[in-house]
C-alpha cells in the first residue's frame, strides 16, 4: 500500500428538504503501472443543482475520467496536457450521448470536474468549475492548484458543457513528487478556504490528515472512511454549509 487514501460525497440538508438526493461524485483508485510502480487516480464533481440530471452527469463524469486515466496508465501513456483535453472532450461526448438518450439538453447535465493524476515522480491534474485541489508543498503547509472559479453572480459556476472549445479548464503537470492532496466541491469552500486572503484553512488540512497519517493498513483507511462520512453529515458541517460536499484526501505512505 503506497497511497492511503479516503473520499465521499454526502447529501446536504437543502437537499434532504427539497427532497432531493446528493449530486455529487467522487471516484478513486489506485493502479499498478506496468513498471511495478504504483498510480493514484481521483475524480470528484459536483452536479449542477438547477440541472434535472445533475446527480446522473456528476456521477458519469468521474467514473468515465477516472476509466480513461486507468486506460492510459496501463498502456504505459505519459499523460500531458493535451491528454487531459482530450479526457474532458471524451466525457463531454459521454454527456451528450446520455442528453440524447434521455431526450434533454444538455445543459441537464451540468457539472463541475476536477481530477488528478499521480505517478512516482509527477503528477497531473484538471479542473473546470468551483470547488478546489490542494496539495501539501512538502512543508506540511497546504496551497492550493487553483482558486475556485465562480461566475458573474454568487454560488455560480462554469460547468463542463458549458463549452465545448473547453477555455475554462484549467491544466497543469507537476514535476515531483507529490506526498499528500485533497480535492473538494464548492460545498466545503466555506471551510477549507479563506476568501478575505484567499488561501488554504490550514487547520482544516492539517487535523484531518493527522488521522489518515496515524492509519496503518487497509481496514484501518476503511474505518476511517466511514468517519468521513460521518463528519461530512455532521452538525458542525452542516452549520456552516446545506450543500452537497464531497472530501478526497490522499496521502503517501513513507518509505
Amino acid at each position: 500500500m503506497i497511497w492511503k487514501c479516503i473520499g465521499q460525497s454526502v447529501i446536504g440538508t437543502s437537499h434532504t428538504g427539497s427532497g432531493k438526493g446528493c449530486e455529487d461524485a467522487v471516484c478513486y483508485k489506485t493502479v499498478m503501472l506496468p513498471t511495478g510502480n504504483e498510480a493514484l487516480i481521483g475524480f470528484v464533481s459536483d452536479g449542477a443543482g438547477s440541472a434535472m440530471y445533475a446527480a446522473m452527469a456528476s456521477a458519469a463524469a468521474v467514473h468515465n475520467s477516472a476509466a480513461i486515466a486507468e486506460q492510459w496508465l496501463m498502456g504505459g501513456v505519459e499523460i500531458d496536457e493535451t491528454h487531459l483535453l482530450q479526457l474532458v472532450e471524451t466525457v463531454y461526448d459521454t454527456l451528450s450521448v446520455l442528453a440524447k438518450e434521455q431526450n434533454a439538453p444538455l445543459n441537464e447535465f451540468s457539472c463541475t470536474l476536477l481530477g488528478f493524476v499521480i505517478l512516482p515522480e509527477r503528477a497531473c491534474f484538471l479542473q473546470i468549475g468551483d470547488g478546489a485541489i490542494v496539495r501539501n508543498d512538502g512543508s506540511g503547509f497546504f496551497t492550493y492548484l487553483w482558486w475556485p472559479h465562480n461566475g458573474e453572480y454568487q454560488n455560480t459556476t462554469t460547468f463542463l458543457v458549458d463549452d465545448i472549445h473547453f477555455r475554462n479548464l484549467y491544466t497543469r503537470i507537476i514535476e515531483e513528487p507529490i506526498g499528500e492532496v485533497a480535492m473538494f466541491t464548492d460545498g466545503l469552500q466555506m471551510l477549507a478556504l479563506n476568501n478575505e486572503s484567499e488561501t488554504v484553512h490550514q487547520p482544516f488540512f492539517t487535523e484531518l490528515f493527522k488521522w489518515l497519517r496515524m492509519t496503518t493498513d487497509p481496514e484501518h483507511v476503511a474505518i476511517l472512511d466511514g468517519k468521513l462520512t460521518e463528519y461530512l453529515g455532521s452538525a458542525t458541517i452542516n452549520s456552516r454549509t446545506d450543500d452537497d460536499k464531497t472530501l478526497l484526501l490522499a496521502t503517501r505512505v513513507q518509505a
